[in-house]
């Protein structure tokens, strides 16, 4: 079947119920509350690129992570404005660039071989239909802007190996983008270095005088941009700080740990591929059935390639007990396009069975139009909603409305560690939450029904709140 339209409708439409309807809702993972605060506060003024701030008393000096991506988003914010769909925009923006860089990828890969070249949503499909990838872009985490580079970074390689024109220049491209994903996560953006040496390993069309060569030259950029930067005063701070506080911490603090067992992670790599793994025995299954014990036909190469590059982004990861699912957003593409690659086996035959003016295919194009208008109407529905922390966001909205921006409240020990709502609080109003009671400020804000103290010469402000108590001195 030469007409793939129906397909790449029903694609977009799955890609856009995955993420919009939920994207648009009020509400988010704190880690990426935390972010969207960090990028906000520094499109505001509010930090530098390389000392960046959440809040005036937590975080002050925000070295969790390097600054690439609160620059980036920042420079949302300063062209959208504050709104809490800014962020929201910025991480859509981003599933649609990761699956562009997919598709040129899949295209590259097989480019003599037109008829799988076509099917470029299967990739995206097998790749949106991951649980985390959609929870990722939904939830503002760094690894959104991280899958662009990386996948814009194998891109460049293969376009260099494959067409063999101007593979130098392609090479030096590559490098600059993992410099640029590393620069977002620190060390565990660097895993495409190894590109050329898978390529090397499964398609064997070089010698590896030259596949070590090139990727000598591939590594070469992000050592030499780390090393100017590491020449210079600042940015050398910026990075040790980062260093100190994040890669030692992960290494020596138990806190850090998200789990008691290193191989925590590759069982959420299997977990997470489910969708794709039920949807390639559907493919199996219609092969089987459509066309009767035919020669089954897989490439192994694109298949080895690509698991193994997308497992070198996912497995160091388990040197360490601080492992999440949302780690792997980065190198999930890989593995996405690896399976494609055996789907496609599958599929393709049937398709080409298929008479695109059947009534099946006419039917199936009219459900890909309705479940594309129908996922554009729920997000619409869904404008205005909170998918989390509704009453938090209820009483955080009517105490930033009621208080100046850049006010200081005061919180009992005992909400500390609520995290979120700090970064509620930094995002929306660069309103800062401190428990520090030796130093009482204007406002004052504990739970309802709470044992804390209420500071002397505080009243009650009846703001209709759900969750908390507020008081003015």
């Amino acid at each position: 079947m030469k007409n793939q339209t129906p397909y790449n409708i029903f694609v977009l439409a799955v890609f856009i119920g995955l993420i919009a309807p939920l994207a648009i809702q009020d509400g988010m993972f704190m880690d990426g509350q935390i972010y969207a605060a960090v990028s906000h506060n520094l499109a505001n003024g509010y930090g530098t690129f390389w000392f960046l701030t959440f809040s005036k008393y937590f975080l002050a000096d925000y070295s969790e992570q390097l600054p690439l991506f609160f620059w980036v988003q920042g420079a949302f914010f300063k062209v959208l404005g504050s709104s809490l769909y800014t962020e929201r925009i910025f991480s859509f923006i981003m599933a649609i660039l990761t699956a562009w860089n997919i598709s040129l990828i899949w295209k590259l890969i097989y480019k003599d071989q037109p008829q799988l070249k076509s099917i470029i949503w299967l990739p995206i499909f097998y790749w949106i239909m991951i649980p985390v990838i959609s929870w990722s872009y939904i939830h503002n985490v760094e690894e959104v802007l991280m899958g662009v580079f990386a996948t814009a970074s194998v891109y460049f390689v293969l376009k260099g190996l494959i067409t063999e024109n101007k593979l130098v220049l392609n090479i030096l491209i590559s490098g600059v983008f993992i410099f640029l994903t590393s620069f977002c996560k620190g060390i565990q953006g660097l895993f495409p270095i190894v590109t050329i040496a898978f390529y090397w390993l499964f398609y064997k069309n070089m010698s590896f005088k030259k596949a070590l060569g090139y990727s000598l030259l591939l590594t070469l950029i992000p050592v030499v941009v780390y090393g100017l930067l590491l020449w210079n005063d600042t940015s050398y701070q910026s990075i040790e700080n980062y260093f100190n506080n994040r890669i030692v911490r992960t290494f020596t603090k138990s806190y850090s740990a998200t789990t008691d067992n290193h191989f925590s992670l590759l069982k959420q790599v299997f977990e997470q591929l489910i969708p794709v793994f039920i949807l390639m025995l559907l493919s199996f299954v219609a092969f089987k059935v459509k066309l009767k014990n035919p020669p089954i036909l897989i490439n192994w190469k694109p298949f080895g390639f690509f698991i193994s590059l997308g497992l070198a982004g996912s497995l160091p990861l388990m040197v360490t007990l601080e492992q999440r699912g949302f780690y792997l957003t980065t190198s999930l593409p890989f593995i996405a396009l690896g399976l494609a690659g055996i789907g496609a086996a599958y599929i393709n035959p049937v398709l080409n069975l298929l008479d695109e003016n059947s009534k099946g295919i006419r039917n199936f194009r009219i459900i890909s139009i309705i479940g594309l208008i129908g996922a554009l109407v729920l997000t619409g529905f869904n404008y205005g909603k909170s998918k989390r922390n509704e009453d938090e966001l209820h009483d955080m909205y009517a105490i930033g409305n009621y208080v100046p921006e850049n006010t200081d409240i005061t919180i009992p020990r005992s909400l500390n560690g609520n995290y979120g709502l700090r970064a509620y609080f930094a995002r929306h109003f660069h309103i800062s939450l401190d428990y520090d009671t030796n130093n009482i400020h204007t406002y004052f804000l504990s739970l309802k029904e709470s044992e804390a103290e209420i500071p002397a010469g505080f009243v009650p402000i009846n703001l209709e709140l759900i969750e908390y108590d507020f008081y003015e001195r």
